[in-house]
C-alpha cells in the first residue's frame, strides 16, 4: 500500500534490519472475563491476492505465526471482522494482546449517520456540577481530559451526541478538564472533543447512574481558521500527530511531475468541512486532520484523486505517501463535463423512498390509492399517491441452477457514503441466499483486475464471506479487464442447463473507452452469458452500462445511494429466482374537473385525453414503490367528491401466461377549511418532489447550456439547490445529500469556469 501508518491500533512494531520477506506475528487473545480464549478462529486475507489463511487459538489464547509472501494482510478475529491490519511486505514483526468482544468492536467500527441530514437539538449543560444526582430517567456522565502525563485541559469543548433523540448535549472542562453531563440513560451517544467528533463512545444502559470516563487528550500543536468555504491550517515544520488529530503529509505529482504551489483540497465524508493548503516548491503539503473520519483527496481539475481512512485509527497516527493525478478532461473542459440533454442520466424516485404498503391479501401484487391533501374552495392541485406492493415471500423458484459471477468495483471513490461497506453486506446477503450447487465467482477491479474467488460451487459459503470482508477500496477504475476476467469465470461452469450471468457494479467512469468495452463484451454475450449492470451514486456512465445490460439480455440498476445497494442486488437476484410479471402497466383515468398535469416516479407516460398510460418495469418479491399523480383542479366545489379517479394495473403471470387485472378508485375528500392547504406534509412526498426538482433542473440545465447560455444553465442548478433547502429547511435526508452534492458539483463547474481559481469541494 501507498501508505506508512503508525498507530496505537497495530500494538506493536516492526523491526525493519531483519529478512526483507519475513513477517511474525503475536497474537493473545482472551475473553471479557480476562481468561485465554481457546480454539477462537482467525482468518488473515491477503488484499491484493486474497489468499486465505486460517487457524485457531491454542489453549493459551495464543497464536504464532509466520508470513513469509504477501504484502498486506487483514486478520478477523471470530466475528471482529479487519481488526487486524499488518504490512508485511519489508518483513519484522509485531505482536498484540486483545479482549474478544464483537459487541463493543461492532459498536466502536458502526455506520453512522450523516449528520448533515439530522436537524439536532442543542442542550448547553454548561454549568452542571459533578456532585449532580441521577434520577430515574437520567444518568450523570463526567469526561475528565488528561494527557500522558495527567495534565488536565480546561476550557475545552465536550459535547455528547445521541442520534436516536437528535440532541447535541454541550459542555465546557473545568479547571480540572472534567466536564458533567445529565443526560437520558437508555441511548448511545458519540463523544466530541474540541471539534473532532467520535472520539469516543458511551451506551446507557436503562438503569439510573453516576460513570466517570478518563480520555486521554493532548491539545493541538497548530492554528486553523476558517477562510470562506475552506479550512486553512498553519502547520509548524516539526508538529506531531495526537491524541485526536493525525498528521497527513503528501508528495503530489501532476501529469507525471511535481506539482509546485498546487492547491490541494482534503475533503472530509459526511461533513461540510475542507481542508485547503498549497503544495511547497517540492510538491510537499501537510494536514492534521481529526482522526475516526475519512477523507477524499481534490484537486482543481480532478475529484477523488485520492482517498484517506482514518476512521480506525486510535492513538498516534501519522501517513506519508504520494498521489499522482492526471487532469480531469471533464472538469478542465466544462464541455465535456456538463452532459448532453441525450445524455443526462434522471434520478430514480424510487431509490429515495422508503415507504411500506400492506401485504397483498389475494394474489401476489396489489396498490394503495391515497391523496395527499384534502379539498376546498382553494385547492388548484391535487397529489395521488400509489403504492405499489408484491408480496414479500415466494415460494416460487426457478429450478435452473446459477452460474453467476460478480465483477465489482472496489476503486477509491467507492469508498465515499461507506458504499463500500454496504456492498460487501449486500455481496453476503446474496450469497448466503445461493444454494451449494450453484456456482459464484467474484472479480474485483480498480487499476487492475483480481480474481477474489474463482469459479466454484458455493460449498462452504464463509469462505466466500471471509472474502468479501477483506475488500477494500482504494486506486482507479479498469472496467475491462475486470469485465473480462469476470466472463472468462463464467465460461468455466457454462451450461444450457444454467442461468450463466455476469453481475457489473461500477459508481464511475472506466479507464477504457466504452466501445471497447461493449464490443468485447459483446463477443462473450454472444456466446450464451448474460450481463447486468448496477450504477452506484451519483457519478457513473450511464450511457455505457445500458448499452452493456441491453446487450447482455439482463437488467440495469441504478443504485442512488450506498443504501440502495443491498436493495439493487436483491433485485437482481430476485429477478433470476422468482420471475413475477410481465408487461405490467398501470391506467389512471381521471375527469374534466381533475386534470392530469405530471407524474412522479415513472417515466414515458401516455397521455390522452381523460386517460394516463405507464409501463411498470421490474416487479419482484417485497417489493415497496411510491408513485405520485399531479392534477390541476378546476374551480373546485364540494360536488368534486362525486369525481373519482379511476386506477387499473395489468399484467401477464410469468409463470402462468395469464393476464391479471386490478381496479381501484379513489373520491376527493372535501373539507371546510378555508385557506391553501399543503399537499406535501409526508415526507416521502417530499422527498420525491425534491428529486423531480434535481431531475428537472439538470434538464434546464443541459438546455441551456446546449444552446449556448451559460448563465442561464448555472442559474438552473444552482437555484434548485435553494429549492431543496425550501421543502428540507432544516436538514435534508441522508438519501438526498448525494443528489444536493451532484448539483453542487455543477455548480462548482461553472464557478470553476467564471474564477479558474475558486473550488468548492461539493456540499
Amino acid at each position: 500500500m501507498r501508505i506508512l501508518l503508525i498507530s496505537i491500533f497495530l500494538m506493536g512494531f516492526c523491526a525493519f534490519g531483519q529478512d526483507q520477506r519475513i513477517f511474525t506475528y503475536s497474537l493473545t487473545v482472551k475473553t471479557t472475563k480476562g481468561v485465554p480464549d481457546v480454539g477462537r478462529d482467525v482468518v488473515f486475507i491477503e488484499t491484493n491476492t486474497y489468499e486465505r489463511l486460517t487457524y485457531k487459538t491454542n489453549s493459551s489464547g495464543q497464536l504464532d505465526l509466520t508470513l513469509d509472501h504477501g504484502s498486506h494482510w487483514l486478520g478477523s478475529v471470530g466475528e471482529m471482522r479487519n481488526c487486524i491490519d499488518l504490512e508485511t511486505s519489508h518483513g519484522g514483526k509485531a505482536n498484540r494482546t486483545m479482549t474478544y468482544n464483537p459487541e463493543s468492536y461492532e459498536r466502536e467500527n458502526q455506520i453512522l449517520p450523516d449528520r448533515r441530514s439530522i436537524a439536532f437539538k442543542e442542550v448547553e449543560q454548561y454549568r452542571l456540577s459533578p456532585a449532580a444526582e441521577p434520577t430515574k430517567t437520567e444518568s450523570i456522565i463526567n469526561i475528565v481530559l488528561l494527557d500522558r502525563n495527567r495534565r488536565v485541559y480546561p476550557k475545552i469543548d465536550v459535547s455528547l451526541v445521541c442520534y436516536a433523540t437528535a440532541t447535541i448535549y454541550k459542555g465546557i472542562t473545568n479547571g480540572n478538564g472534567g466536564v458533567s453531563f445529565k443526560i437520558p440513560h437508555g441511548q448511545n451517544y458519540e463523544i466530541d472533543v474540541d471539534g473532532v467528533e467520535s472520539l469516543k463512545w458511551v451506551d446507557l444502559a436503562n438503569t439510573p447512574r453516576t460513570m466517570t470516563m478518563r480520555i486521554m487528550f493532548q491539545p493541538r500543536t497548530f492554528k486553523e481558521t476558517q477562510a470562506d468555504k475552506f479550512i486553512v491550517q498553519n502547520v509548524p515544520a516539526d508538529v506531531k500527530p495526537s491524541s485526536s488529530h493525525a498528521r497527513v503529509k503528501m508528495k503530489v505529482r501532476k501529469d507525471g511531475s511535481t506539482a509546485v504551489n498546487e492547491n490541494v483540497y482534503i475533503r472530509m465524508l459526511k461533513s461540510n468541512k475542507v481542508y485547503k493548503a498549497k503544495t511547497n516548491d517540492q510538491g510537499d503539503v501537510t494536514f492534521m486532520l481529526p482522526i475516526r473520519n475519512k477523507y477524499f483527496v481534490d484537486f482543481e481539475f480532478q475529484r477523488n484523486a485520492d482517498e484517506i481512512d482514518l476512521s480506525k485509527v486510535k492513538g498516534i497516527a501519522y501517513q506519508e505517501f504520494t498521489v499522482n493525478y492526471t487532469v480531469d478532461p471533464r472538469l478542465s473542459d466544462i464541455e465535456n463535463f456538463i452532459p448532453s440533454v441525450k445524455d443526462l442520466v434522471e434520478y430514480d424516485i424510487h431509490n429515495f423512498v422508503d415507504k411500506q404498503y400492506p401485504e397483498p391479501t389475494a394474489g401476489d401484487i396489489d396498490f394503495q390509492l391515497s391523496w395527499g391533501n384534502k379539498f376546498n374552495e382553494s385547492s388548484k392541485e391535487a397529489l395521488l399517491e400509489i403504492g405499489m406492493k408484491v408480496k414479500s415471500k415466494m415460494t416460487r423458484k426457478t429450478s435452473e441452477p446459477l452460474n453467476i459471477c460478480f465483477v465489482v468495483d472496489k476503486s477509491g471513490s467507492m469508498m465515499g457514503e461507506d458504499r463500500i461497506d454496504q456492498l460487501k453486506k449486500s455481496l453476503i446477503g446474496f450469497v448466503q441466499q445461493l444454494d451449494k450447487t450453484d456456482v459464484v465467482s467474484i472479480v474485483v477491479f480498480d487499476n487492475n483486475a483480481t480474481l477474489a474467488v474463482p469459479a466454484e460451487k458455493v460449498g462452504d459459503k464463509k469462505k466466500i464471506i471471509d472474502i468479501i470482508h477483506a475488500i477494500q477500496a482504494g486506486g482507479g477504475t479498469n472496467i475491462y479487464d475486470g469485465m473480462v476476467m469476470g466472463f472468462e469465470e463464467v465460461k468455466k461452469f457454462k451450461a444450457t442447463t444454467s442461468i450463466n450471468r455476469l453481475i457489473l457494479l461500477t459508481d464511475g467512469y472506466g479507464s477504457q473507452p466504452p466501445e471497447d468495452v461493449i464490443a468485447k463484451a459483446k463477443s462473450y454475450i454472444s456466446g450464451g452469458i448474460e450481463l447486468s449492470a448496477v450504477g452506484v451514486g451519483v457519478d457513473y456512465n450511464q450511457a455505457l452500462l445500458s448499452q452493456l445490460a441491453s446487450a447482455g439480455g439482463g437488467l440495469l440498476h441504478l443504485a442512488g445511494t450506498s443504501a440502495n445497494i443491498q436493495e439493487v442486488f436483491q433485485r437482481e437476484l430476485e429477478s433470476i429466482l422468482y420471475p413475477m410479471a410481465k408487461k405490467a402497466t398501470l391506467t389512471v383515468t381521471y375527469n374534466d374537473k381533475i386534470v392530469y398535469r405530471q407524474l412522479f416516479g415513472y417515466s414515458n407516460e401516455q397521455v390522452t385525453n381523460g386517460q394516463m398510460n405507464v409501463a411498470i418495469p421490474h416487479l419482484f418479491p417485497g417489493l415497496d414503490q411510491l408513485a405520485l399523480v399531479k392534477f390541476d383542479l378546476i374551480d373546485a366545489t364540494k360536488a368534486i367528491e362525486n369525481e373519482a379517479v379511476h386506477v387499473k394495473l395489468e399484467y401477464t403471470d410469468a409463470i402462468t401466461g395469464k393476464k391479471v387485472e386490478l381496479n381501484k378508485k379513489i373520491h376527493p375528500e372535501w373539507t371546510t377549511a378555508t385557506g391553501e392547504l399543503d399537499m406535501t406534509i409526508d415526507k416521502e412526498h417530499k422527498k420525491v418532489l425534491a428529486v423531480a426538482i434535481a431531475n428537472q433542473s439538470m434538464k434546464n440545465m443541459a438546455n441551456a447550456f446546449e444552446g449556448g447560455n451559460r448563465e442561464d444553465a448555472y442559474t438552473a442548478v444552482k437555484s434548485s439547490i435553494a429549492q431543496i433547502h425550501n421543502i428540507f429547511p432544516n436538514a435534508q435526508p441522508e438519501e438526498l445529500l448525494a443528489v444536493i452534492d451532484r448539483l453542487q458539483e455543477y455548480v462548482d463547474a461553472f464557478e470553476l469556469l467564471k474564477a479558474h481559481s475558486n473550488y468548492d469541494g461539493g456540499r
